[in-house]
């Protein structure tokens, strides 16, 4: 009888996963056929190529504002990264349901960010990029909360990013008819560094969002996002969940140390923590440097 249950909550599981991923695959498909009805100077396998330089700066943390203004190099970026990085929200995310996170340490952390996706329609993805990760966590809410009870009129989504008008041009003035049409009332592209302090114009956006999405931005920007961060999460309202995806843990690692009740006073300090990545059941494997098999996925919820 349990190996039947079991089984149950696998099917479900993966026809939650399989339908989030066909509307990633639907949106990915759709910005693209959008590229191929224009004319294109460079081909899909130059776009990849160009591409590749500048992932190499951005792993190492050498990137330039310059390096972004190859628009043939960021749409082969979105080309070589988008799916995986839409499909990377969705099956993090997804381990929060009941049926597979009963053995995580933390689960009073996962069941409250749980419980508060059902209330999510404001989306803040920072560091957005080509925006995979806001289409990931759409993607998330369509297949695996179905008591979401934001309708798709009424989504809105928050992209920041440093190279903003750089990827507008190649990239987010082709997705944001996509998302603005189907799934949408607002889609709202800020310029964002996350280097210098929060800027006040976007207060109100930060105290309005119900989760924040931050993918290899830490990495990229490794110890100059203390005091953005810091600023975010004072101005973030209780209940906002925190979703960080990166390569390593070791900048992560560095977040928690910084929310330590025993650190100096901090907004940090209100923040709760989970691993979501391959440690989220082993609490023994969460302070190692590596991950098994993918990144290091950390979810928090401000109390």
């Amino acid at each position: 009888r349990l190996q039947h249950q079991m089984q149950q909550e696998k099917a479900s599981n993966n026809e939650q996963y399989d339908k989030s991923m066909l509307l990633v695959r639907d949106i990915f498909h759709r910005l693209l056929s959008t590229w191929d009805k224009k004319e294109q100077s460079f081909s899909k396998a130059e776009q990849i190529q160009r591409a590749k330089d500048l992932l190499h700066h951005m792993t190492k943390g050498t990137q330039a504002l310059t390096m972004f203004q190859d628009a043939t190099a960021l749409r082969g970026y979105t080309r070589k990264k988008f799916y995986s990085r839409a499909g990377l929200v969705v099956e993090s995310l997804g381990k929060l349901s009941p049926e597979q996170s009963s053995l995580s340490n933390k689960k009073y952390v996962i069941d409250a960010c749980w419980k508060n996706l059902e209330r999510i329609n404001r989306v803040c993805s920072i560091g957005c990029g080509p925006g995979c990760d806001a289409v990931g966590l759409l993607a998330f809410l369509k297949g695996y909360v179905p008591n979401h009870n934001a309708k798709s009129s009424s989504m809105h989504f928050i992209l920041l990013d440093y190279a903003m008008e750089e990827w507008k041009d190649a990239v987010l003035d082709d997705l944001e008819p996509i998302l603005t049409k189907s799934f949408a009332s607002t889609v709202t592209c800020e310029h964002c560094d996350v280097t210098i302090p929060l800027l006040e114009k976007h207060a109100h956006l930060i105290e309005a969002s119900d989760i924040f999405l931050t993918s290899y931005l830490l990495t990229e920007t490794r110890d100059k996002w203390d005091a953005y961060f810091i600023q975010l999460v004072e101005k973030a309202k209780e209940g906002a969940i925190f979703f960080f995806a990166e390569p390593l843990p070791w900048q992560l690692h560095r977040l928690i140390r910084m929310s330590a009740p025993d650190s100096d006073p901090s907004p940090l300090q209100r923040l709760r923590f989970a691993w979501i990545d391959s440690s989220m059941n082993h609490p023994e494997l969460q302070e190692l440097d590596g991950r098994a098999g993918g990144p290091a996925i950390l979810l928090a919820i401000k109390v």
